[in-house]
């Protein structure tokens, strides 16, 4: 690993231009906060895919530094046309060996292990969230690409992580330092076709989830990823896991808020004030996504509101364009989706 993970914010940007040289151009748009932006200052970088697959061969170790700094680093004006190219600029990364088994987005597979960012509607806001914190095991990292951007919002907004837990209220910080995050998820049963199958509901079928309706093979994906689960009496899948609600950074050592007790709330800010599953589900039906603390206890809306105020104020969002990658240190730096219109085609790589 080239340079050190606790260069001061003040220094990074020019540790990172002596790492890198003068083939590219370095800047920070958002002081103090993610991401190091690079841009191609040599013309082969711009105009020819595989030059720019050999910078990041050359690279690799110079942007893994990078993410360390600064948490998240795009690439802006490269020779990128296509998901080859993508797959080709990112192949000296490993990917993450698990996939995205027992993810909670909806995403099809693209090409190789390049998937849709998501399929979650247009008009909701997803919430900054760092990715799979939900799974005893997560992906290192994640690569954006830009194939087209929409013509209105949908950025794909980050926030820096790194002293969340501290500036949230004494209390509610020990709260996640104390206590454990219970995930637990309902997917229905697609032989079912009830009125959960209507996509208003976000509620998936596990024969979608797990591309199969082989309730022994999705078993033992569920038993490798580290989840409890089981069959209720309508053919659904309820999972579940408890987890801690803070994480300490392989790398730099550092202490993080790593978890996703406002991501999985279903709360006004992501669905504005109509209520989505409080009237249909009643009492007697599994939700698809109930999060609690480990003691049965959730946030109550002024806790929940501190939080998601706190990961807004942090947040940065930039319009995409297109031949942009987007590479993400996931411990560091958390991601969401703004609401859009139009034609939008982001795709993902998870990072091992």
């Amino acid at each position: 690993m080239i340079g050190n993970a606790t260069i001061d914010k003040a220094d990074r940007l020019a540790a990172a231009r002596e790492w890198f040289g003068d083939v590219v151009r370095l800047t920070e748009p958002y002081a103090g906060r993610p991401p190091l932006w690079i841009e191609p200052a040599a013309e082969a970088l711009r105009r020819k895919p595989a030059a720019a697959a050999r910078w990041m061969a050359d690279n690799k170790d110079h942007v893994e530094a990078s993410l360390l700094s600064f948490g998240a680093v795009v690439m802006h004006g490269f020779a990128v046309h296509d998901t080859d190219d993508f797959a080709a600029v990112m192949a000296p990364f490993e990917t993450y060996a698990q996939g995205y088994t027992a993810g909670t987005s909806e995403r099809n597979v693209i090409k190789g292990e390049v998937m849709e960012s998501t399929r979650t509607a247009q008009h909701i806001y997803i919430l900054l969230h760092q990715e799979m914190s939900y799974l005893p095991d997560n992906p290192r990292g994640l690569a954006f690409y830009c194939k087209s951007p929409s013509p209105v919002g949908g950025e794909t907004v980050i926030a820096d992580m790194r002293g969340l837990l501290e500036a949230l209220p004494k209390e509610l910080g020990q709260r996640f330092i104390e206590k454990g995050i219970r995930y637990v998820r309902n997917m229905r049963n697609r032989d079912l076709d009830d009125w959960r199958a209507d996509p208003t509901f976000q509620h998936h079928s596990w024969q979608d989830r797990f591309a199969s309706e082989d309730r022994a093979k999705v078993g033992a994906q569920l038993f490798e990823r580290g989840a409890d689960f089981r069959w209720e009496d309508d053919g659904s899948l309820t999972l579940w896991t408890e987890l801690p609600g803070i994480t300490h950074h392989p790398v730099t050592g550092e202490r993080l808020f790593f978890n996703q007790m406002v991501a999985q709330t279903k709360h006004r800010v992501m669905f504005g004030d109509k209520p989505v599953h409080e009237g249909p589900y009643g009492d007697l039906l599994v939700r698809p996504h109930f999060i609690t603390f480990s003691d049965g206890t959730s946030l109550n809306d002024d806790e929940y509101m501190v939080i998601h105020n706190e990961m807004e104020r942090r947040k940065v969002a930039f319009p995409w364009q297109a031949g942009d990658i987007m590479i993400l240190e996931n411990k560091f730096t958390a991601h969401g989706r703004h609401p859009y219109e139009g034609p939008r085609d982001i795709q993902v790589l998870l990072l091992g």
